[in-house]
């Protein structure tokens, strides 16, 4: 005849005391290493987003540089532009191509002539030129992205980069140990409190136990509040204090996910959640006036490749500086990639938005920067454009935006343009806005 599980895990000989410590200790180990793997799937889901975001931010950079390097068949200049790019961190390699797959640069040169023919490299003969990256190997040892280089319509190349996956795994691998530490400790710390306490736990336990099965199971923001101040009550206080470094530290993972690491402000995955609660906000209030500002720095690779990139961080960090002072409680601001800024203004009319941004425009133009016993100088072009009630995702809102950002670019930089649309008509219409510049 069968034993059940729990005689032959307890023992029929075992005292009531010493399963209750058995039992509290066992419950504390298996809700804590469910906790850390929950948290390090979180971190691990999050590095890989960030990996996959840094290889599209780094191939969309290189396929930018290389165009006109490709146009000019400057052999040197391509390769200069490819070293830059692999000296980012994590990068195993950088390749700028033809379309039949020659080498025409590549962060090791001993390489640059030669044909790719391997069957991931041969992806890119059947794949469209229309798709802005092309992702050809993504797995947890590396990162393999490609982007199209178009003169006009025309295929001209491929801009490639490959990221290493080491430095993630690393990551994940300290936390696992740290994790499994943490375990340990505190099935310890369990084990004597319990030992200690096991007699009066007994009107207590169900309420301690409850708790943690709450807890486990994802609920926060729980207390267990024991009118004692008895070994009980103690244990209910350090129930509550480990919750509140739980809760501490999935804030710290949470800001980590949701805040650009640089320059304080709003990623641009959380910064386009906000926008689409906003726009939420605005189907039940149609009368209701937001506006969205898309900023770009003008002229920032020459501060990269004139001063280095720490300086270009510095500046970054200077703009977003400029920008918080310049906003209200309730506004919004992102870094929506590399030197551009997005800015959310609810409750505000197309006049007001108008003169807060060229009143952002100047104080970012007439700010000094200090770099190195040197005074920095950058400006910022300016696209402007309202939510409306009819705009069916953020995305739609922030192609708006950048249109009048281009615009911007176009009619010399260093100024504010608009881009508005009636969603009745679907008539977009457009105005300069460079004589508010004084």
């Amino acid at each position: 005849m069968k034993k059940p599980l729990t005689r032959l895990v307890f023992g029929k000989n075992l005292s009531f005391r010493g399963r209750l410590v058995l039992g509290i200790t066992a419950l504390h180990f298996v809700l804590m290493t469910a906790l850390v793997f929950d948290l390090l799937g979180r971190q691990h889901e999050f590095l890989h987003q960030q990996g996959h975001q840094h290889a599209a931010s780094l191939v969309s950079m290189l396929a930018v540089s290389s165009k006109s390097w490709v146009m000019a068949n400057d052999i040197v200049g391509l390769q200069e532009v490819t070293a830059s790019v692999a000296s980012q961190s994590d990068v195993r390699y950088a390749m700028v191509l033809t379309p039949d797959l020659r080498v025409l640069a590549h962060s090791h040169p001993e390489r640059q002539g030669l044909f790719v023919t391997d069957e991931v490299s041969r992806q890119l003969l059947k794949a469209s030129p229309d798709a802005a990256l092309i992702s050809l190997v993504r797995n947890h040892r590396l990162e393999d992205t490609a982007a199209p280089i178009m003169a006009g319509h025309t295929l001209v190349g491929w801009a490639r980069v490959g990221i290493a996956q080491d430095s993630i795994r690393a990551t994940l691998l300290r936390g696992l140990l740290q994790g499994g530490m943490y375990i340990i400790g505190s099935c310890l710390v369990a084990y004597v409190f319990a030992m200690i306490m096991a007699h009066w736990l007994s009107t207590g336990l169900n309420r301690l136990a409850r708790g943690f099965a709450r807890v486990g199971g994802g609920e926060r923001g729980l207390r267990v509040r024991l009118e004692r101040r008895d070994e009980i009550g103690k244990l209910a206080d350090d129930f509550n204090r480990m919750v509140a470094e739980l809760e501490a530290s999935e804030a710290r993972l949470q800001v980590l996910a949701t805040t650009d690491f640089l320059t304080g402000l709003d990623n641009r995955r959380s910064f386009m959640e906000k926008m689409n609660n906003e726009m939420a906000r605005l189907q039940r209030n149609a009368e209701a006036s937001v506006a969205i500002l898309l900023m770009d720095l003008d002229h920032f690779k020459r501060v990269n490749d004139t001063y280095g990139h720490v300086a270009g961080d510095a500046v970054l960090r200077h703009v977003s500086a400029v920008i918080r002072g310049c906003l209200r409680r309730v506004d919004l601001a992102g870094r929506f990639g590399g030197e551009e800024f997005i800015l959310l203004l609810p409750d505000t009319s197309l006049d007001g938005a108008l003169s807060f941004a060229e009143r952002i425009r100047r104080a970012i133009e007439q700010s000094d920067i200090k770099w190195d016993d040197q005074i920095l100088r950058i400006t910022v072009s300016v696209g402007l454009t309202l939510l409306h009630a009819a705009d069916a995702t953020p995305e739609v809102v922030v192609k708006r935006a950048d249109t009048a950002l281009y615009r911007a670019k176009d009619n010399g930089r260093n100024r504010v343009e608009q881009e508005l649309c009636d969603a009745q008509l679907a008539d977009c219409k457009h105005a300069d806005t460079s004589a508010l510049k004084s």
